[in-house]
């Protein structure tokens, strides 16, 4: 799968369906587990503050472009990318193309009780993907560890984790070693929306590639977060100009 380097930090260029079908396949020959991040400017703008964070997401399998700023990013560097890739999206692409009575998936993160919600709505959408386990990822069911034990005892195929950039990704590396035939991705606010607890954007910004601006004005306390993009996009820029 090409990659196009924004700022460091690889993309994986694809689409959404190839994505999903090749990870699918490899999830079946892979004795290690295959690391994915959900990359927005945000995300790629904490790895370029914060280098360790940055080796994590060098050392992931794939990073694919969750934010529309990385799509504008790649452009701006002439190396778009096929399209925007959203976590949200790849969660339920990953339930729906579960195998029947094979494939297994553990939900791990957001607020007490928000997981469990996820997964309840996962399997009413999606009975044939069997869900075998959630955690919240505020310490109601122990620490990283001890939920990590719990998880490696079970050894599912998808591990989604829903803590938020870095803690999601450092989770992963810490506890990566545990497991192989495994998929593990960082899903950020994934488990709120699938949960029915934050509304995703009406189809009309998703389709105008404003979802960002739905957040900003549904979720005002995200403006700080928000300020990301536009110095993103600068340095992408400046990079740009230093080639």
């Amino acid at each position: 799968m090409k990659k196009v380097p924004i700022l460091n930090i690889p993309i994986s260029n694809t689409t959404k369906h190839q994505f999903i079908e090749e990870i699918v396949s490899n999830i079946q020959t892979n004795d290690t587990p295959i690391k994915v991040v959900t990359a927005n400017p945000e995300i790629i703008m904490l790895a370029k503050e914060n280098p360790r964070y940055e080796q994590l997401l060098l050392e992931s399998d794939h990073v694919v472009a969750d934010g529309i700023g990385v799509v504008i990013g790649a452009k701006m560097l002439d190396t778009p990318l096929q399209e925007r890739i959203p976590g949200y999206e790849l969660v339920h692409g990953f339930l729906e193309n579960a195998a029947p009575g094979h494939d297994t998936f553990y939900f791990y993160g957001g607020k007490p009780g928000i997981a469990a919600e996820a997964a309840k709505k996962a399997m009413e959408l999606y009975p044939q993907a069997k869900i075998v386990g959630c955690s919240d990822g505020y310490g109601g069911d122990g620490d990283g560890d001890t939920v990590a034990q719990k998880i490696e005892a079970l050894q599912p195929h998808h591990i989604f984790v829903a803590l938020g950039a870095p803690k999601q990704e450092e989770w992963i590396a810490e506890h990566a070693h545990r497991f192989s035939h495994t998929l593990m991705m960082g899903v950020g606010g994934s488990f709120d929306v699938l949960s029915g607890q934050v509304n995703r954007a009406p189809k009309i910004f998703i389709k105008l590639n404003l979802e960002w601006f739905h957040r900003l004005i549904t979720q005002p306390t995200r403006a700080k977060r928000m300020l990301k993009i536009p110095l993103f996009l600068r340095e992408v820029k400046k990079s740009k100009r230093q080639k």
